[in-house]
């Protein structure tokens, strides 16, 4: 049986959760102010100046890593993915919640898997000093930044998948 102290520190535990992603998904905005820049420099040298540079790419294609993996535990837990509901509201609402719970458990299985490949894939990065090719910017931080932002998305489905088990609804969109 719940106690009122489950409650609070469950929604204690959600603010932190809820902090915490927003804070990575300013960090993937802010990598995709940067990515901004450099592809419209390289670009412009490119165009104007006919002297592409060198580091253009290498730069641009780390820089994705960031702005995708710090950004999906936002998008889920605002609901800013894109959702066709048309079975829920076929449904009833009891059914629509277990519906939920089941998809949004089996979603965090999934990027849990993710999360234990990327580990994986971490170890073997670092083993042989894998790096870009042209300016060879290593990619065991990038790898790590993988590892982050698929285990936050994993707890944000299991804290969904919780909160649907309740009864509660989703967090509020910003």
């Amino acid at each position: 049986m719940e106690t009122e102290r489950d409650v609070a520190e469950f929604e204690g535990g959600e603010k932190v959760l809820d902090r915490s992603v927003k804070a990575m998904a300013l960090l993937a905005g802010s990598s995709l102010m940067v990515l901004m820049v450099v592809v419209c420099y390289a670009v412009l040298m490119r165009r104007v100046f006919n002297a592409p540079p060198l580091w253009g790419t290498d730069v641009a294609s780390v820089l994705l890593v960031p702005v995708a993996f710090f950004g999906f535990a936002y998008c889920g837990w605002t609901g800013g993915h894109i959702a066709v509901d048309v079975i829920s509201s076929l449904n009833k609402p009891n059914l629509t919640r277990w519906t939920d719970v089941i998809v949004r458990l089996l979603s965090a299985g999934l990027l849990g898997i993710l999360t234990w490949r990327c580990i994986i894939l971490l170890e073997d990065a670092v083993e042989i000093g894998e790096a870009s090719e042209m300016i060879e910017i290593p990619f065991s931080p990038f790898i790590v930044i993988m590892i982050i932002g698929s285990a936050m998305f994993t707890l944000t489905f299991l804290v969904m998948a919780l909160r649907a088990w309740r009864g509660q609804p989703d967090a509020n969109s910003p």
